[in-house]
């Protein structure tokens, strides 16, 4: 039993990076319980969505995620033997072969489930959101990845998405039951707002996080012809690129931040200032001086850490709510 754990669970447990699949869970079900079921909870009413169909999306989203993962592995092969490789899996405790099976198994699992939520949710176009991430996911890992920002711009957007989608389909869950889509009519903006606001620090959190992340892989990415942003136009650019997105992050927390004062949510208020704002200057601080592949990594870290301080910040919001 040890032995199928650690020589097959646990490779394919750290190939599908499981923190940031555990991340993409708790983003999406607090956005669900803080934001949507906070505010139809004033209405008196309960989420559109079921329990059972919401545990499907996100079911959905996390083997999305994973596939992602490992087919970006896949095409990594030589990249990832420069840039990481005391905790490089695939060649080593994962043939490649096996590496495509469980890609092509967790994408065919995730599009069965994604055309059933569609058809719940009263719109089989829907479907065609998770089939379109998938391409772009494929098509990041063998093409953009190895341009300049268009590989981070994509896994910015995908990131965004994870937010988005649970109002999508909430939404069109919503628009099933007239009754209850009168009800919840008057609160849509204040939702769509928070759930939009949230999507945008999605983004440029992870935008910021990529051009970071290509800053510590130069060495790897310049020997395998990778042309991210770092080899292109040097680390200076690169790092004056991920300043410029760190102001504008931090110009949407500081907007934030003072709506939140002006409407009396003190609590989250606090919170996205004190937890969100000020780590988010030190981070911006810390990339100024940076040179070698330690500090990248650092404050690649430091970022993902920033990404789940805010996603937990829901839930003081929702106790302003």
């Amino acid at each position: 039993m040890n032995k199928l754990f650690s020589q097959g669970l646990l490779p394919f447990i750290r190939l599908i990076r499981w923190p940031n699949l555990i991340i993409i869970i708790i983003t999406q079900y607090l956005l669900r319980y803080a934001i949507i079921g906070r505010i139809y909870d004033a209405e008196g009413l309960a989420p559109a969505m079921s329990n059972y169909l919401f545990a499907i999306l996100v079911f959905t989203t996390v083997l999305i995620a994973a596939a992602g993962y490992v087919i970006n592995d896949y095409f990594d092969l030589r990249t990832d033997a420069v840039n990481h490789p005391d905790s490089q899996v695939l060649g080593r405790s994962i043939r490649q072969r096996r590496a495509i099976i469980y890609h092509i198994a967790l994408n065919v699992v995730a599009l069965v489930a994604g055309v059933f939520l569609a058809w719940k949710a009263g719109s089989l176009k829907l479907a065609f959101i998770f089939l379109m991430i998938i391409i772009l996911l494929w098509l990041y890992s063998v093409r953009y990845k190895k341009t300049v920002l268009w590989g981070n711009l994509a896994v910015a957007f995908m990131s965004a998405m994870v937010v988005l989608i649970v109002w999508l389909f909430e939404f069109y869950m919503l628009r099933q039951q007239p009754d209850q889509f009168i009800a919840i009519y008057g609160n849509m903006k204040m939702i769509s707002r928070y759930f939009f606001v949230y999507a945008i620090f999605a983004f440029l959190i992870s935008l910021m996080r990529e051009i970071i992340k290509d800053m510590e892989d130069v060495k790897g990415d310049q020997l395998t012809g990778c042309n991210t942003l770092a080899v292109v136009h040097g680390i200076k650019s690169a790092k004056i690129i991920a300043l410029v997105t760190g102001l504008f992050t931090g110009m949407l927390v500081v907007t934030a931040v003072l709506k939140l004062h002006s409407a009396g949510m003190i609590l989250p208020a606090v919170y996205f200032a004190a937890v969100v704002f000020i780590p988010l200057l030190f981070i911006c601080y810390r990339i100024i001086p940076a040179t070698d592949k330690s500090d990248f990594h650092l404050i690649s870290n430091l970022l993902k850490l920033l990404m789940l301080a805010g996603v937990l910040g829901l839930q003081p919001l929702a106790m302003s709510l």
